[in-house]
């Protein structure tokens, strides 16, 4: 007896975890199978993809009552991110606007390069659920892209006669070193900064790709920030005129992609504002 209770404990993780057929059995009217197609997404001793599966079948099902458990997907500790990317997708679906603020506190943790995936995932989540919470995340998100995209622009070094980007290496190309082939060093090889003291080898010694070192998601983003606020509609124009109106908002190129949301918005031509930094003579 004992040993049949066990091996029911062992197996009760692992058994049917079809959840294709239990959406199925959802539809055909046994709802009990929310509470089960629930509790995948919740626990952790459940396969990774089969998590997934059950996260993206609660926003098929776009039940509200799904919600805290897929707020609680976004907390997860696992270093893949498509889970979570998976519960914003169906969060964005079921629209409940109690799940704005877990989105946001995602984002404040989200703000390396390789998370650009789950950004993304977050912002068209904020955009489908709208509501003022929805559309304060979202302009702040704008206000930090343009802050990125402000200082990306002032570190690239342009001549001062033609205007150009300009390389801190000009002559990289031209003279590599001597004898005009690769730069070699003692007991590393090839030169591990390649043209134009780009790094070509990473710190585990794995090959880098130049696309890898140029890659930016800064400007898709800002601009899937500025549709999701358009999709959010009147209720992110308040938001707007409130960040229009507070001193942190002092950035042109800020005021005027706001002002050209709330156009969007109200199918109003924007104001065109006189320039500030102009001063009569």
């Amino acid at each position: 007896m004992y040993r049949i209770a066990l091996l029911a404990v062992v197996l009760a993780p692992l058994g049917c975890t079809n959840v294709n057929q239990m959406h199925k059995l959802y539809q055909e009217g046994d709802h009990a199978q929310l509470d089960r197609i629930m509790e995948i997404v919740s626990r952790q001793d459940y396969p990774y993809a089969t998590r997934r599966k059950a996260a993206r079948i609660l926003g098929e099902i776009g039940d509200p009552r799904a919600v805290p458990v897929l707020k609680m997907a976004l907390q997860d500790y696992d270093q893949r991110t498509t889970l979570k990317q998976d519960a914003l997708r169906a969060l964005g679906i079921i629209g409940d606007q109690s799940a704005a603020l877990d989105i946001g506190r995602l984002l404040n943790y989200s703000l390396n390069t390789a998370d650009s995936e789950l950004r993304m995932a977050a912002i068209e989540a904020l955009g489908q659920m709208g509501g003022t919470k929805s559309a304060e995340i979202l302009v702040n998100a704008l206000d930090y892209y343009d802050m990125l995209t402000l200082r990306s622009e002032q570190r690239t070094p342009r001549g001062v006669f033609t205007g150009e980007e300009i390389s801190p290496y000009p002559y990289a190309r031209m003279h590599p070193d001597s004898t005009d082939g690769p730069r070699r060093y003692p007991n590393v090889g090839l030169d591990p900064f390649g043209e134009g003291g780009q790094p070509r080898v990473s710190m585990f010694g794995t090959p880098i790709e130049p696309t890898q070192m140029e890659y930016d998601p800064t400007p898709e983003e800002r601009t899937l920030t500025h549709q999701a606020l358009t999709t959010v509609g009147a209720d992110a124009i308040p938001v707007i005129e409130n960040h229009l109106d507070s001193l942190r908002v002092s950035r042109p190129t800020l005021r005027k992609e706001l002002l050209a949301i709330i156009s969007e918005i109200t199918g109003v031509p924007p104001v065109v504002e006189a320039d500030s930094t102009v001063s009569d003579l």
